[in-house]
């Protein structure tokens, strides 16, 4: 029987399980998992195997030549042959199949000068690929065999000699490469000798060879690959560099132990060619909505600077359990037995410049119905600078009473309608503190011990809809024992009524993109009283002899503007904060200062677009050097202004999966002046960027004989792609009151196709120095870098 270019359609068992994740196995796992039956044009035949289901499928295919023998039972395609089926496609050169013995063997054909290259048998489904020189696999054994075996999977690549399956459950290869290039001649790749595949299981490895291009670098005896899907136990990825401070360095040799869903562990080694040894152990712990921790133990076996020994380590470990729905604890703790330990071996610049550790562990327990809560805690700081011990609220101890009405109205039932009575609440707190310091001179050591309560009461009105106001009276009382033996109480009466109310502007103009405009206007005024006395004597809280202090009477008053825009863009409206302006001030009718009016703060903000944002903050006093009230003519205080532009290109770089990558770091959009300027280098896909950053502040002196205080600077940060392999960014923060860089940076970033390299120059600054680092992009451990300069490396 022959057709020419003919389709048909014919039954297919369901597909089983595949293989797994790792790659290798791909080579030939869609060999085994797709059983191909050929068939005369009159029949449906079902497939007769360990496969087989009760459903029937249809498999197309297409083939220049069709033959098939019923005696021996063998189907020949020959020329284009391409079988499809769903999303799998699968086409040869040439494809023989015998139903009597289920052998399926395909191979190409051979060329003009004989050589076997037309019609390479190829497989693919998805973004997966994979193809083969020759291929021959028996259904019913499950055996088979694969030359020159070619794959892609998860952007991987393979290559094998020769693979022989066993079964469905086990796969021999031999000489086999793995690498993410996807070149003919790969810039790098792991070949190894032998490989046993166990389905679902694991990979064992003999022999694997690091190379770059032909050249070996780095040889293992053996290796383990896990295949199942999930966490699972297996030896570390080995990383590879060099640095000024550790020279050569081997890390990351280690293993990772999961035992069980809830819990896991690592441990980790580095060599370091100057400093010795480090070893790092990391338990994780985490059980579903009950409890999740960590805890990090480092130790490390180095040398001095003048030569000796140096053994020291480090602990880092946090706690959070929930006990039941209503109570939680959390803790935390950092320890280490040397001040140094972060300086040797932390390439983090904050790490690096942290130097106190600290450790608490608190309880909060919640009554949710009544609005009760109780918080329990202690924390522990030590100063590594002074070598000081600082227990911050050892312990402190918490009680709070949320906001409850009075009268038996449900606290979440309106107001509205009530009598006013039924509008006030009160809500109440205690707590205890215990503070202490421990120095290495016992004299400055000091203590405190507090006891503090408080209770309020408050109620809200709204006597014509849109005024609203607020009474509230506070009674609060605080005992203390200081360091000096001698007790303190003191019990301070406040009370105050508040009033505000939110008035609104709303313009409706058709300008260009613009469609509305709404102004909103929220004047506040608050009067607030506070009386306090030191109690001697008395017995909780009551009697004793009281010293008044003088009442302190105080009127507070703001003013808050925001103008919110809505814009319409591509038929779609838009909402956002064009602007604010916020005043605060207030009036003293007690102090002792001839200046009774509080200075005038005012702070305001413009944001006409996602590229522009300008923030002020003023302070005026009404008051001139000889304390002569002026009140239409504040003088200023001070002032800082903060700007801030951002313009960037669109981005028109290929969508590969590695020119896509973002090498460099934008330096950041705050007004920090130097922070971002030594951070780590995140991505930028655009053709181009510019963020320009300017700082202006100005405090004028407080007193007589003393300078007024200016500072401003600006901060400047480029970045361009002169070719989608290149990238090239500077930044600098120039001070423009001492006319000087302070701080720059310039990173030059080169793709090489599999690979990447940066280089990082500090030219000026406390972290002058370069950084060089070469690495492959998929697998970044892989990599070697040089430091010089910068905190110590």
């Amino acid at each position: 029987m022959q057709l020419v270019n003919k389709k048909q359609a014919f039954g297919v068992s369901k597909l089983p399980h595949p293989f797994g994740v790792f790659l290798v196995v791909l080579l030939v796992r869609f060999w085994v998992t797709l059983p191909i039956y050929g068939q005369s044009r009159s029949a449906t035949v079902l497939a007769n195997s360990d496969s087989v289901s009760s459903g029937v499928q249809l498999y197309e295919y297409q083939a220049d030549r069709i033959e098939e023998d019923f005696k021996t039972g063998e189907v020949i395609l020959t020329g284009n042959v391409v079988l499809q089926y769903n999303d799998v496609e699968l086409s040869a050169g040439r494809i023989r199949f015998n139903r009597k013995t289920q052998r399926l063997e395909a191979e190409p054909l051979a060329d003009s000068t004989g050589a076997p290259t037309v019609g390479i048998p190829r497989f693919s489904r998805g973004q997966e690929e994979f193809s083969g020189i020759w291929i021959l696999y028996n259904l019913d054994t499950g055996r088979g065999t694969v030359r020159g075996g070619r794959a892609v999977h998860q952007s991987k690549y393979f290559k094998g000699k020769q693979i022989l399956v066993q079964s469905q459950k086990e796969m021999h290869a031999r000489t086999i490469s793995v690498s993410t290039c996807n070149r003919d001649h790969v810039h790098y790749d792991f070949l190894c000798n032998t490989l046993k595949v166990l389905e679902n299981d694991k990979a064992i490895a003999r022999s694997v060879t690091f190379r770059i291009g032909p050249v070996p670098l780095f040889w293992l005896p053996f290796y383990v690959f896990p295949l199942q899907q999930g966490r699972r136990s297996g030896i570390l990825t080995p990383s590879l560099g060099s640095n000024s401070r550790d020279g050569f360095t081997v890390s990351n040799l280690g293993y990772y132990w999961a035992p069980s869903e809830y819990w896991d562990a690592t441990v980790r080694t580095a060599i370091r060619e100057h400093n010795g040894f480090r070893m790092d152990t990391q338990y994780r712990y985490n059980v579903r909505r009950r409890l999740s921790g960590d805890m990090d133990l480092s130790f490390e076996n180095g040398r001095t600077g003048t030569g000796g020994s140096l053994r020291s380590w480090r602990l880092n470990f946090q706690h959070r359990q929930r006990l039941s729905p209503t109570t939680k604890i959390r803790g935390n703790g950092s320890f280490t037995s040397s001040s140094s330990f972060n300086q040797r071996n932390s390439n983090d610049l904050y790490q690096f410049l942290n130097r106190q550790l600290r450790s608490s562990f608190s309880l909060d327990k919640r009554w949710s119905d009544t609005g009760r809560s109780l918080d329990a805690s202690v924390s522990y700081t030590r100063d590594l600078e002074r070598d000081q011990n600082r227990f911050q609220g050892f312990p402190t101890l918490s009680f709070r009473q949320g906001r409850k009405r009075i009268f038996g109205v449900p606290d979440n039932a309106s107001s509205r309608g009530q009598p006013w009575y039924k509008a006030f609440y009160y809500d109440f707190s205690a707590g205890l503190r215990n503070d202490f310091t421990r120095n290495p001179d016992a004299t400055q050591d000091t203590q405190d011990l507090t006891v503090d309560s408080r209770v309020g009461v408050n109620s809200q009105h709204r006597p014509f809809g849109w005024l609203g106001i607020t009474p509230r009276i506070t009674l609060s009382q605080s005992s203390s024992r200081n360091d000096q033996n001698r007790p303190t109480r003191r019990e301070t009466y406040s009370g105050a009524i508040s009033s505000g109310t939110t008035l609104y502007g709303i313009f409706l103009p058709k300008i260009g993109r613009l469609r509305g405009l709404r102004h909103r206007l929220q004047p506040h005024i608050d009067f607030q009283y506070n009386q306090s006395a030191t109690v001697d004597g008395g017995t909780f809280g009551f009697g004793g002899i009281r010293d008044w202090s003088d009442p302190r009477r105080v009127i507070n008053l703001s003013l808050n503007n925001v103008l919110e825009i809505k814009t319409e863009v591509e038929g779609k409206d838009r909402r956002s904060t064009f602007a604010s302006l916020n005043m605060r001030t207030g009036y003293d009718f007690d102090t002792s200062s001839p200046r009774n009016w509080r200075s005038l703060t005012t702070s305001g903000s413009v944001k006409p677009d996602r590229r522009v944002d300008v923030r002020l903050s003023m302070s005026h006093s009404f008051y001139n050097e000889r304390n002569e009230r002026s009140m239409l003519t504040p003088g200023l205080e001070s002032i800082t202004v903060t700007s801030n532009f951002r313009f960037r290109g669109q981005s028109v770089l290929p969508e590969d999966r590695y020119e896509g990558r973002n090498p460099l770091q934008s330096t950041g959009t705050d007004f920090n002046i130097e922070r971002d300027l030594y951070s780590e280098h995140e991505d930028v896909s655009q053709p181009w960027r510019f963020n320009l950053s300017h700082y202006y502040s100005f405090r004028k002196a407080s007193f007589a004989g003393s300078a007024d205080s200016k500072r401003t600077w600006i901060k400047g940060d480029l970045g361009f792609n002169p070719t989608p392999s290149w990238r090239v960014a500077y930044s600098a923060n120039y001070d423009l009151e001492d006319t000087r860089l302070t701080a720059q940076n310039l990173t030059i970033y080169r793709s090489l196709h599999c690979w990447e390299a940066r280089f990082v120059w500090y030219p000026t600054g406390f972290n002058r120095g370069f950084y060089f680092r070469v690495n492959i992009k998929d697998i970044p451990q892989i990599k070697y870098e040089h430091r010089q300069g910068g905190y110590g490396l």
